[in-house]
């Protein structure tokens, strides 16, 4: 059985159940998730607003 990734809506849905249960961190990291997947930059711009405060840091 081969493991398949997270469609964006299951990332997304996902980043409201924990923003929901207090986890905003959690969320924006999600959120980002679902930025990397497929979208439009309109989809990207409503996530960025949705869940502010991510952007995870590199090294």
């Amino acid at each position: 059985m081969t493991a398949r990734e997270p469609t964006r809506q299951e990332y997304l849905t996902a980043a409201n159940e924990e923003a929901a249960a207090g986890r905003p961190g959690l969320a924006s990291l999600l959120a980002e998730e679902a930025a990397l997947r497929p979208n439009t930059p309109s989809e990207n711009a409503r996530t960025a607003r949705d869940f502010p405060g991510g952007l995870r840091r590199e090294g």
